[in-house]
């Protein structure tokens, strides 16, 4: 399992908006902010590892999966999809801070991200046993949109909304006049 650094404009987000919790939000805020190496890392697979598309006898296949591949055609930085991590992969966002990711390519890699939860390293990994199921769940979970967004994007959006704390918002604004994105770099002036 490969271990990657990423930036949030690089990975396509989970729909889930706002972020379910608040106070996981905090807490993930709190340790982005100050010691960012303690934020478990995020597992992601890449696009070219296998597009989680629905299988044709699914309800809503021709539509999802039209709209997932225009929507990776048209952002090509968006190399990587995210299984699980709202919370994490948000306050790492706003604290412009990068993603540490765990790239998910097979069975056994899905084998390690278990073994990690087991000793503490993950705080949890909410995901099916393969890695075909792996792509068939996240498939299923990404259909329930046909709006795609990377984690950056759907920051900015629960920027925008005013769904998260104010002082979350203004620490996102004020250190961003010190930070510049650059694709797989984070370069401090």
């Amino acid at each position: 399992m490969e271990n990657l650094q990423l930036q949030p404009d690089q990975v396509l987000s989970t729909h889930d908006f706002p972020v379910y919790n608040e106070h996981i939000l905090k807490m993930y805020f709190r340790m982005a902010k100050h010691a960012p190496e303690l934020v478990p890392p995020t597992p992601v697979i890449h696009v070219s590892s296998g597009l989680p598309l629905l299988p044709d006898s699914h309800e809503h296949s021709q539509q999802h999966n039209q709209a997932l591949t225009a929507y990776l055609n048209k952002h090509p930085d968006v190399e990587y999809i995210m299984l699980d991590g709202s919370h994490k992969t948000t306050a790492l966002a706003l604290t412009h801070n990068p993603i540490d990711a765990l790239i998910i390519r097979t069975n056994e890699d899905i084998r390690q991200m278990f073994a990690m939860v087991e000793k503490g390293e993950l705080f949890g990994f909410n995901n099916p046993d393969t890695f075909p199921q792996t792509l068939l769940d996240i498939a299923t979970h990404l259909s329930k949109s046909t709006d795609f967004q990377t984690i950056s994007s759907k920051t900015r959006r629960m920027i925008a909304a005013k769904v998260i704390p104010r002082y979350m918002i203004n620490h996102y604004q004020s250190d961003s006049l010190r930070y510049r994105y650059i694709p797989s770099l984070s370069v401090k002036p």
